[in-house]
This record gives structure tokens, C-alpha cells and sequence, in this order.
């Protein structure tokens, strides 16, 4: 059974982007505290599969928990790496690799992956390489990806993912729809959390975090 509830979290983001990026992509300190307080101890392990900017991890820390990522744009590994008490625990590679490096068995894994539309070719999981352009692929590859992390969990390990749907004038992308297929071959979805900002920024009133467990 899939449980779904509703909580209220401040839109506050605490720490300032790095210089070569916006804020835009980055979700509020408040929403990994909820959840890590929810969903761990201290001295567990976390791992985030898309460090992305680093809020996952260094909230993890200030909580006592271990954080642990990998984050394939060598600018951002470089600037969250540079902050964590952790950094050696971080990896700069595709997380599609993540079984070449010694990663130990985790007690949550959260993320939030990178979108794509599904009227672009642009894959952001493969640098826009042509060769795997196209919605499709970035399905099938976060399939993959997921199937991956599997390895990761231990029985009782959740993995919550934040995701939104997308539109985009005329376009829209049940993102959430389609991440979720794709992971059914690996996982059972075993909860739905929806997010509503408190004073949030325009046009994005809400997130949407989903938790799953290994088949």
C-alpha cells in the first residue's frame, strides 16, 4: 500500500549557490532535516546519487549522519567536496558507474536526479550526448541508474526521490509517472509525500518526495 500525506515546509534556502551556479535546482536545507529526522539516526549512511550543489550531504553532516555521493560535473564535486567533513566519501563519475567504487551499504538513499523534458533530445544524464538523446533513453538510463543503487540497500533501506512533473507552456511531462514505471522492475513504491512551501517562490508552490523499497 502506498501511503500519501501532506506537510508544510519553509521555502528558506540557507546557504548561497556557488559562483558558476544559480539557486535554481537547489531544495531547502528544512526538507532533508524533515527527512532525515524521520528516516535515520545519527551514524547512519546516506547516499545521494545526484550530489547536485551538496544540500543532501551537508545536511546530513550537520545532523551527524554520513553522507556519501557521487556528482559527474567535476565543478560541482570540487565545490560541495570542498565544504564536507566527508569529502573523501564524495566521487566524481556518472552515478550509472557507481559499482566500480567501494561504497558501503547505506541506511537511506535520497536524491533528487536531474529532469528532462520529454519534448527535448537533450539527455542531462549523458552530458546531451547525441548518441542518447531523447526522453527515452533518460528513462530507460534512470532505470538503470536505480537498478544500481539497488546494491547499496540494505533490507530495510528506503530510497526517497524528490520529483516534480514539468510545464512548459503547452508542454507537460508527468515525470513523476515516468520515473516511477521505470523503477517498478527494481522497486516497490511504499509512500508519497507532498510538500507544500511555506511562502514559496513564484510558481512552485509544492514538491513531491517519493519513497520506495527494494524488490
Amino acid at each position: 500500500m502506498t501511503h500519501k500525506k501532506l506537510i508544510h515546509i519553509p521555502w528558506t534556502l540557507e546557504r548561497d549557490a556557488p559562483p558558476f551556479e544559480g539557486n535554481d535546482i537547489k531544495s531547502p536545507e528544512e526538507m532533508f532535516r524533515y527527512t532525515f529526522k524521520h528516516n535515520t539516526k545519527k551514524g547512519d549512511k546516506i547516499f545521494d546519487p545526484f550530489t547536485g550543489m551538496g544540500t543532501s550531504l551537508f545536511v546530513a553532516e550537520e545532523m551527524e549522519r554520513i553522507p556519501f555521493g557521487m556528482e559527474y560535473e567535476p565543478q560541482k564535486y570540487e565545490w560541495v567536496a570542498g565544504q564536507l567533513e566527508n569529502w573523501t566519501h564524495m566521487v566524481c563519475d556518472d552515478a550509472a558507474k557507481l559499482d566500480k567504487y567501494k561504497l558501503p551499504k547505506m541506511d537511506l538513499i535520497i536524491t533528487c536526479p536531474p529532469y528532462m523534458e520529454r519534448h527535448t533530445k537533450w539527455n542531462p544524464l549523458c552530458g546531451g550526448n547525441p548518441k542518447y538523446a531523447g526522453y527515452d533513453k533518460y528513462l530507460k538510463r534512470m532505470g538503470f541508474i536505480f537498478g544500481k543503487v539497488t546494491n547499496l540497500m540494505k533490507k530495510n533501506t528506503p530510497l526517497i526521490i524528490q520529483l516534480d512533473n514539468i510545464q512548459s507552456g503547452k508542454n507537460f511531462t508527468p515525470l513523476i509517472h515516468d520515473i516511477t514505471s521505470v523503477l517498478n522492475k527494481s522497486f516497490i513504491q511504499t509512500g508519497e509525500t507532498i510538500i507544500q512551501w511555506d511562502t514559496p517562490k513564484p510558481d512552485y508552490p509544492f514538491t513531491t518526495l517519493l519513497t520506495f523499497r527494494k524488490r
